[in-house]
């Protein structure tokens, strides 16, 4: 059977043994010691899926291969770019992706253009900095705010507050959490602590997404979960 998602190495026991209970299958992540020692666990910078491929950083290739055969991997290597984190995180949902060219390859970018519209944003690390419904986004960086408010794209802006990042004194919503499906967004944490839970929950119910977190464990910011069906 195909594991459902990937997931950072150091997340919470209780966050294991909730995947374990909703017989969610998972891949813990590996470190990429290519990346920031304080989150070079987060998946989100190692690993992007786009449709049917999924493309994997050159330093883990090996180790993610091992959990995906029977899909279409392609290897990329970052060294030549001034920072390789950014190249791989890249938000999207079905009708947009979000990022700024220079920071990826032109393969990738060719590839998401090809069933998704560009929304140009400055912010390198845009999966961090956002969780993409597939109507409306949900971003705690001002300048994706505003950019995503000139393009008319229904989007809420929350706050860093409250969001522990390893090393930093806050981290970014979008590295909170992930979608397991089209209907189920899960948590790191306890999502009901953080101070715009409701804006999120509000959302979620408007998108018919069911909220999936370990109760009273602290809001973490352990990088992007990836989905391998969606």
């Amino acid at each position: 059977m195909l594991h459902k998602i990937i997931v950072s190495n150091r997340a919470s026991a209780s966050f294991f043994e909730l995947l374990e209970k909703e017989n969610i299958n998972y891949i813990k992540s590996l470190n990429n010691e290519k990346f920031n020692i304080n989150y070079n666990d987060h998946v989100d910078l190692s690993v992007l899926k786009v449709d049917e491929d999924i493309y994997i950083e050159s330093s883990v290739f090996d180790y993610y291969s091992k959990y995906l055969s029977g899909f279409n991997l392609k290897k990329v290597d970052v060294s030549s770019f001034k920072n390789g984190e950014m190249v791989l995180n890249i938000a999207k949902n079905s009708k947009y992706f979000f990022h700024n060219e220079k920071f990826t390859t032109k393969e990738i970018f060719e590839k998401l253009k090809t069933n998704r519209k560009y929304i140009k944003i400055n912010q390198g690390y845009s999966n961090c900095s956002m969780i993409c419904f597939e109507n409306r986004i949900i971003t705690s960086d001002e300048g994706v705010y505003k950019t995503l408010r000139l393009e008319n794209i229904n989007v809420e802006l929350v706050t860093t507050e409250g969001i522990i990042l390893n090393g930093y004194k806050n981290g970014f919503i979008g590295g909170t959490c992930g979608f397991v499906s089209d209907d189920i967004l899960l948590f790191y944490g306890d999502v009901t602590k953080y101070r715009d839970y409701d804006i999120i929950k509000r959302i979620a119910d408007e998108e018919n997404v069911k909220i999936l977190y370990p109760k009273d464990e602290t809001f973490v910011d352990l990088g992007g979960i990836i989905s391998l069906w969606r």
